[in-house]
């Protein structure tokens, strides 16, 4: 894909990343934030925007720099030690490590984005945790939304994929935030431009053996050959996804506490009061079931079908997965742990 530089208006900018910012409520006076940098356009975009949203605000923040060696590429020392010189010019912490990502893939059996990430994103809690830092900032925009997004619709995920990448995340102890994601690269890109700021390439972007490129290189130019504002048309689609989702996680909720009865032991709800409920409300009380016994639990397609045989027949029925089994006779349905 080749993105066009236009001009940026940079005041423009700001603002619209610090509404963000705002709507959210975060990065208050003083915020000490961590923000992962692989020395790319992407993530220096990031660093210096936060440093004009500071001055934007009259405020100022601790801001430290992150970087992760994947061992992928051979160049990436020599960035690593770019980098450390471009922090070290602004004054700023500098954290970096090196993973082994190739031979972590080949051992656990995963592709190398999938373990890069997964060790990336531990490592930068990690340090965000141990120095103090309240916030860890990485660089994921509009277009990467749309990437994602896309990317979890082939793989035929339901609403929560379509969503796409939420601006805060609480998967770790230290919320991951993205300030970016209202922003495309093209304006990106332009910013960096403006600012005369430089930064380094890595080659395996273009490299199409990776999902992610081919969908950023491949399928996203032949949509934008349909509508050339596909990009703003699918993050569109991820928000109106999420807000439509919050009302049914409400709805699945109340549900819950409606229906569910909850012993010691074992969880019981009635076939009859299931079976008027939508289908949508049904699957979701499910998951919600099995991830309050064992939140590590995420029920299939195929799992999703079985329980809902259990609900709509008035057969003696046994489900089964990992710890939990599910019994159903006569009208009761109970869910318990096995063990």
């Amino acid at each position: 894909m080749v993105w066009r530089r236009w001009p940026v208006n940079v005041k423009a900018l700001i603002r619209r990343v610090n509404h963000t910012l705002k709507l959210h409520k975060l990065f208050p006076e003083y915020s000490r934030i961590l923000i992962a940098c692989s020395g790319g356009p992407d993530s220096m975009a990031l660093l210096h925007l936060l440093q004009d949203i500071a001055a934007h605000r009259h405020t100022k923040y601790k801001l430290g720099i992150a970087i992760v060696d994947h061992s992928i590429r051979p160049e990436s020392k020599d960035e690593v030690l770019w980098l450390q010189n471009q922090v070290d010019a602004l004054g700023l912490s500098f954290y970096t490590t090196t993973f082994d990502v190739p031979t972590l893939s080949k051992d656990l059996k995963l592709s190398e984005e999938t373990v890069g990430r997964q060790v990336r994103y531990q490592w930068l809690n990690e340090i965000a945790h141990s120095e103090g830092y309240d916030y860890i900032a990485v660089a994921h925009h509009k277009d990467d939304q749309a990437e994602s997004i896309l990317a979890h619709l082939i793989r035929g995920a339901g609403l929560k994929g379509l969503t796409g990448m939420a601006v805060v995340n609480h998967d770790y102890d230290i919320p991951v935030i993205r300030p970016l994601l209202d922003v495309t690269k093209e304006e990106l890109l332009a910013y960096l431009a403006d600012r005369k700021l430089t930064y380094c390439i890595d080659s395996t972007n273009d490299d199409i053996r990776y999902q992610r490129n081919r969908i950023r290189h491949r399928i996203i130019p032949e949509l934008e050959s349909i509508n050339p504002n596909v990009v703003d048309a699918i993050a569109r689609l991820g928000c109106s996804v999420s807000e439509d989702l919050a009302v049914i996680s409400n709805l699945t909720v109340q549900a819950f506490e409606r229906l569910v009865t909850i012993d010691k032991n074992e969880m019981r709800l009635s076939r009859k009061a299931l079976r008027k409920e939508p289908v949508a409300i049904q699957r979701r009380l499910w998951q919600r079931l099995m991830s309050s016994i064992d939140s590590d639990i995420t029920l299939t397609t195929a799992h999703q079908e079985q329980l809902l045989d259990i609900v709509n027949t008035g057969e003696g029925k046994t489900f089964t997965i990992k710890s939990i089994k599910v019994t159903a006779q006569c009208d009761t349905i109970k869910v318990y742990c096995k063990h």
